[in-house]
């Protein structure tokens, strides 16, 4: 049963000595407080306990509070399956009292609580389009009830008039991002069951998201592969990290080990038995086996592993003490595949293409079969996810698979060791060893 009661309260004194009259809300045991527009003094009080006494304001009151219930009348039986929330919620939508809500502030928090999760890349993409949105409106503040079709059309359209924007995948980009947010605040004050709306409108479905370029293949040639590993170090003229060399190993050490990425090879720790095993940083929470990934070391990739290897055992590799973070450690490696891309005849060279060139060769140059490619590269298949909870996964069907490709290639790795000279002098033949 829902109760109604005019009440002041002295803990919430105005500076000026008036009182707030509220109107206190009962339900199944809990309570709520709406306020009203009057204020009481001292006089409008009795003196101990703090009930109104002036019938100017007990009449103003018990006329709101028959309202009130009125309103909970409405609901008939329903009240009774509705929590003293949305009962709330219900007679302050009666009242109509607008909502609002500052939709860029509500994506950065939605930002800020993905990153405190470690979905670090996730959020990196949805802060990435509340910058442009703040760039877009020339400030950091917009109401919920602003975002309609034609602004979304704007937004667009601007975008795609930007320097430097891949026309379509921007656009499609930041808009579906805003879009989630924006089903995200629906759903978190929207309740449909109880009949409170906060949130009417749906502009996405007014509006068709620009089409995405078609996705650039990112693969390269077994050809190309094999004239990357062929290529001779550069010389170091300084003590280091020669990203060319650099580059070079791990875009080698990335393919060997079936297109591993950045953030797997930074921070990865177990290496037993012959075998690395990780969970893959881009789909780990997205996925029921956290994206549990095995690998089988095969002797191609041993000579880089070791080279790179964390002296203290802390992690597999020490990329971690040569670098910051992810960002700088991709960073350094895109830098020089761009030079070995020139080298090689490769528009554009990029980390990921080991990967996708993997995949490519182990399809059309191998024979394997689309599903142990796919299991090899660790994807999200809504379409196998229930069924992949009940497989136990054979890592040797992976294996065999790796070992094919790589025999295929007939990529061998001779030395990882490095020229060195003496700093400032180029013409120098003293050859330094290499500090690691």
């Amino acid at each position: 049963m829902v109760t109604f009661k005019a009440e002041v309260y002295a803990h919430q004194k105005k500076k000026d000595g008036t009182y707030n009259i509220k109107i206190r809300l009962t339900h199944k045991g809990r309570k709520k407080y709406i306020a009203t527009p009057w204020y009481a003094t001292k006089d409008d009080l009795t003196r101990t306990t703090l009930k109104l006494k002036n019938q100017k304001y007990i009449d103003l009151t018990d006329g709101l509070i028959r309202k009130y219930r009125n309103v909970c009348d409405r609901l008939g039986e329903g009240i009774e399956d509705m929590t003293v929330e949305q009962v709330l919620d219900y007679i302050i939508q009666e009242k109509g009292e607008r909502f609002d809500l500052d939709i860029i502030e509500y994506g950065r928090k939605a930002v800020k609580e993905m990153m405190e999760k470690g979905h670090r890349g996730n959020a990196m993409s949805y802060k990435v389009a509340f910058d442009n949105l703040v760039k877009f409106l020339g400030r950091d503040t917009l109401s919920i009830k602003e975002v309609t079709a034609q602004f979304l059309k704007d937004w667009a359209k601007w975008i795609t008039e930007q320097p430097n924007v891949s026309v379509g995948y921007a656009p499609n980009n930041y808009l579906k991002r805003l879009r989630a947010i924006h089903n995200m605040a629906k759903r978190e004050f929207n309740d449909e069951d109880a009949g409170i709306i906060r949130i009417p409108n749906s502009p996405f479905s007014h509006i068709e998201l620009p089409k995405l370029p078609p996705v650039r293949k990112r693969a390269i040639t077994a050809g190309q592969m094999r004239a990357i590993a062929a290529l001779d170090y550069k010389t170091v003229w300084h003590y280091g990290n020669n990203r060319f060399n650099f580059a070079k190993d791990l875009f080698l050490l990335s393919f060997f080990l079936i297109g591993m990425n950045v953030a797997d090879l930074y921070s990865c720790v177990d290496y037993k038995d012959g075998r690395i095993t990780y969970m893959r940083t881009k789909t780990r929470n997205r996925r029921e086996d956290n994206a549990l990934m095995s690998v089988k070391v095969e002797p191609e990739a041993v000579p880089l592993i070791e080279k790179y290897r964390d002296p203290t055992g802390k992690r597999l590799f020490r990329f971690y003490k040569m670098y910051k973070g992810t960002d700088a450690f991709s960073a350094a490696i895109n830098k020089g595949l761009k030079d070995i891309g020139r080298i090689v005849g490769i528009d554009d060279l990029e980390f990921y293409a080991a990967r996708h060139t993997w995949a490519t060769i182990a399809i059309n140059d191998v024979g394997i079969d689309k599903y142990t490619v796919h299991t090899a590269l660790n994807h999200v298949d809504e379409t196998m996810r229930v069924t992949d909870i009940y497989i136990k996964k054979d890592w040797s069907n992976i294996d065999n698979a790796n070992r094919r490709v790589l025999d295929f290639m007939g990529i061998e790795i001779k030395s990882v060791e490095e020229p060195l000279y003496t700093k400032g002098d180029p013409e120098s033949t003293v050859l330094l060893k290499q500090k690691t």
